[in-house]
């Protein structure tokens, strides 16, 4: 197989191959569900990780919160090691898919002002600030912005610091929050924005992205099939969600529609029955429950998707990569979880991708 790739990149990219030697094995990883905390702490020392606890030691002995703070530095900096090796004309795509983290970052500190949370600098359910700025990787926004941002009294306060940055299109969402006290419509329209931009800058290149295209096109499929799911749930009215309905899927909006008036959850979610996820359309069956619906439907795009992105041109194995990371991040912060809250490993298992 011969890989195509502008020559400047070349010595970029071969570092990114020699880096995906550090991801944990899928054995690895299953086998850290037969340890406690502090025993998983020992056994990812061992691992790339190293650096990552030494350095996230400093906010305390709690071996939970030093794995969780170690593992959001360590995915940072797997996509700052991809977007070094990016050639400029995906560049855009990456940062702006990469900025789901920041988006994360910015809805858990609004939300933890709502519920009167006081988030700290090394708060473990954020992305760690400890060396690298969460803000890097997307737009302007770096570690002093979000230290602004957390430092600020109340909802109003951050939306307005965020205008300068390019989050305008929330100020209608703030007049409603203004109104109801709710938020909800805010953090779904960081949803919307940020899927509707992936959408925009996965475009052809080189002509070789269509597995890209494809990837991202399912993954907003699925993100508006549990939306229309939870409105049925809820019995909320299409008319209601319709305007956060992402455009540009697979499915028209029109196709949704229709697929939703038949209101019955279970044919909603089998528009992605082609994926094989009989075990999770049964699970749902029985436990009414879409959580497992989502973690069965993100393995199996990482199952369908990903190793061809393996065996094609860097674009796509840089793409890859980053996957790799994600899905190792949210794994290991799935067992992590669970053993806090004292899980089943059966349980546990279920929630891998």
């Amino acid at each position: 197989m011969v890989i195509h790739i502008n020559t400047t990149y070349s010595g970029s990219y071969g570092r990114l191959k020699i880096h995906f030697n550090d991801y944990l094995s899928d054995s690895f990883v299953k086998s850290l569900l037969e340890l406690d905390i502090k025993d998983i702490r020992l056994k990812l020392y061992e691992t790339s990780y190293r650096d990552d606890i030494d350095k996230s030691a400093a906010i305390g002995t709690n071996d939970t919160d030093v794995l969780m703070v170690a593992i959001n530095r360590h995915v940072i900096n797997n996509a700052k090691i991809a977007l070094f090796a990016i050639p400029p004309q995906m560049k855009s795509f990456m940062k702006t898919y990469v900025s789901k983290w920041d988006i994360e970052s910015i809805k858990a500190i609004i939300t933890s002002k709502v519920i009167h949370h006081d988030i700290k600098y090394t708060d473990s359910f954020i992305l760690s600030f400890r060396d690298i700025p969460m803000g890097i990787f997307a737009g302007n926004l770096k570690r002093d912005d979000f230290r602004v941002i957390m430092e600020k009294n109340d909802v109003d306060s951050i939306v307005n610091y965020l205008l300068n940055y390019g989050f305008n299109y929330l100020l209608k969402d703030l007049e409603e929050y203004k109104k109801t006290g709710d938020t909800s419509s805010l953090l779904s329209a960081m949803d919307y924005r940020y899927y509707n931009d992936l959408i925009s800058h996965a475009l052809f290149y080189n002509g070789d992205e269509g597995q890209i295209i494809k990837y991202v096109k399912t993954v907003v499929d699925l993100k508006n099939i549990l939306t229309l799911a939870k409105a049925l749930e809820l019995n909320v009215p299409f008319d209601k969600i319709e305007n956060s309905i992402i455009g540009n899927g697979n499915f028209s909006i029109s196709a949704l529609a229709d697929i939703f008036r038949s209101g019955n959850v279970l044919d909603l979610l089998s528009v992605f029955k082609h994926f094989n996820i009989d075990e999770a359309l049964d699970y749902y069956k029985e436990n009414k429950n879409l959580s497992m619906f989502e973690v069965s439907m993100r393995k199996a795009l990482f199952q369908e998707y990903v190793p061809v992105m393996l065996r094609n041109t860097a674009s796509l194995y840089i793409f890859a990569y980053v996957l790799y990371a994600e899905r190792e991040r949210d794994n290991l912060r799935a067992i992590i979880i669970g053993k806090s809250y004292k899980l089943d490993n059966n349980i546990i298992e279920r929630m891998l991708i």
